[in-house]
């Protein structure tokens, strides 16, 4: 990954996210569902014990060799937990962009949810099919299923509150990453779209922190805590 790339810098916001939020609960350990090659892991295994799931083998080849020091494994989650992972010992979970590819994204938050101690938090991130993008671009939208058909699960964002209530889990706090996805309109120039819409975005890779509202942005972003007792 080259750095300071949109992808190095929308990495480097997701790994802030997990680190604000294992500061924030005094956790150490960290699991990736999803995790392709390791970026993420390899930003955040200096810092604390890390482990990585995802369904290639090749990405997961990979991520031993860019997060040589995070447990990778392969696995594909619909079709139940990896039985080396220990339930209950995981203190932040992450799924960027995993659940939409799903055809049971309950049944995935019911079992990130049993691999998190109590007191632990998902993050997970999914495309927003209420954003402006959404509306505006129809089709020639990012996530829309004729441009990934691997987007099985787009749900509105009220039906993912309520499969992660479902789940067990306790919704903290939603927010969003920002209106990436220029053009909106035909009719202004890219450039001044970008003057336009990018700040909001620009702000949150730098600081490492999400500045806009659920509504506002195409990917909702939710933190959802597995209650201290069951």
């Amino acid at each position: 990954m080259k750095r300071f790339s949109q992808h190095w810098w929308a990495t480097r916001f997701y790994a802030g996210l997990a680190d604000q939020q294992l500061r924030r609960i005094g956790g150490r350990r960290l699991l990736e569902v999803g995790c392709g090659v390791g970026y993420l892991l390899a930003m955040l295994e200096d810092r604390y014990e890390t482990c990585g799931l995802d369904i290639s083998p090749h990405a997961i080849e990979q991520c031993r060799r860019f997060a040589p020091r995070s447990r990778c494994a392969v696995a594909d989650f619909e079709q139940g937990l990896p039985p080396e992972l220990a339930l209950g010992t995981f203190d932040v979970v992450v799924a960027k962009y995993v659940l939409e590819h799903l055809r049971s994204p309950q049944a995935a938050l019911a079992g990130m949810r049993t691999l998190l101690r109590p007191g632990g938090v998902l993050i997970f991130a999914v495309p927003n099919t209420a954003s402006l993008g959404a509306r505006w671009k129809g089709s020639a939208w990012y996530a829309d299923p004729t441009k990934d058909p691997t987007h099985c699960s787009l749900l509105a964002p009220e039906r993912w509150r309520e499969l992660t209530r479902a789940a067990g889990l306790t919704i903290r706090r939603e927010t969003a990453d920002g209106f990436w996805d220029v053009p909106y309109v035909s009719w202004l120039p890219r450039l001044v779209q970008s003057a336009v819409f990018l700040p909001p975005t620009i702000l949150a890779c730098l600081l490492a922190r999400p500045v806009l509202p659920a509504r506002w942005g195409e990917n909702i972003i939710i933190f959802a805590e597995r209650p201290g007792t069951d």
